[in-house]
């Protein structure tokens, strides 16, 4: 009897699991396929479908605006208000990869050695600390362009899988409590947010998203230092993407 009753707890939610899976998969494909359907609300994405943000310095945001559409992105920006009443932009990007797996995309998002490869003006990373494989902390240099000054930013990576959706997500955040490998004379990023998030729709077939804000305050006004900061933006989501086409 108990053989049967697990068989039959077992069959329930793998049949629960795959009418799942093709909802979000056809909806995941309707945004990818048809970005001219603009995001409606702030937060439809990472709320219904993926992780919430449990960021305690965010106590206001707007709604998501359209930032660049391309041939292999959804780039999309929004302000955010800290606890401190600053206003920053969080920007955020989604892409759709066919015939690549997830643990492929996963593999280069925790290789800090190929981080310059993809990532817009970051002149080097290392490894500082890894506690275990879901745990570690990494240096990243950045030779920012004029009229930016060169920065450096010291983050714990933090991956967990969702408890039983397909859904593994690397959360980055700055951190105060390690020193740099070398003497650096500037690091004014403030409080770095970063999440990634790669859900694997069927084997060969995964979505993944960025997002990321930095409180740190403007260097110069909005209006000269935002573009340059969207452009490394999108150069370093087409890069990533690029990247991992490469290796299809």
């Amino acid at each position: 009897m108990n053989y049967l009753r697990n068989r039959l707890r077992l069959c329930i939610f793998a049949h629960l699991r795959i009418r799942t899976l093709k909802i979000l998969s056809l909806f995941i494909c309707l945004l990818i396929v048809q970005p001219q359907q603009e995001l409606n609300h702030a937060a439809v994405l990472p709320e219904a479908m993926l992780l919430r943000n449990t960021d305690e310095q965010i106590v206001g945001f707007s709604q998501w605006e359209e930032l660049e559409k391309s041939a292999h992105t959804l780039s999309y920006q929004r302000w955010l208000t800290l606890r401190n009443g600053r206003q920053v932009r969080q920007r955020r990007s989604a892409m759709l990869f066919n015939h690549l797996s997830a643990p492929t995309v996963l593999h280069l998002i925790r290789d800090y050695k190929k981080m310059p490869m993809w990532l817009s003006n970051a002149g080097e990373s290392r490894l500082i600390k890894r506690a275990d494989k879901n745990f570690w902390v990494t240096f990243t240099m950045f030779d920012l362009p004029w009229p930016l000054r060169n920065k450096f930013l010291i983050a714990e990576n933090k991956e967990k899988k969702h408890h039983f959706l397909p859904l593994t997500s690397i959360h980055i955040e700055s951190s105060d409590a390690y020193q740099p490998p070398y003497t650096c004379s500037v690091n004014d990023f403030g409080h770095y947010e970063g999440l990634w998030q790669v859900y694997e729709i069927s084997p060969m077939l995964t979505y993944v998203e960025f997002t990321a804000y930095s409180s740190a305050e403007p260097q110069f006004p909005r209006w000269i230092q935002d573009p340059i900061v969207n452009r490394a933006f999108l150069k370093s989501m087409e890069n990533f993407y690029e990247l991992l086409r490469k290796s299809a």
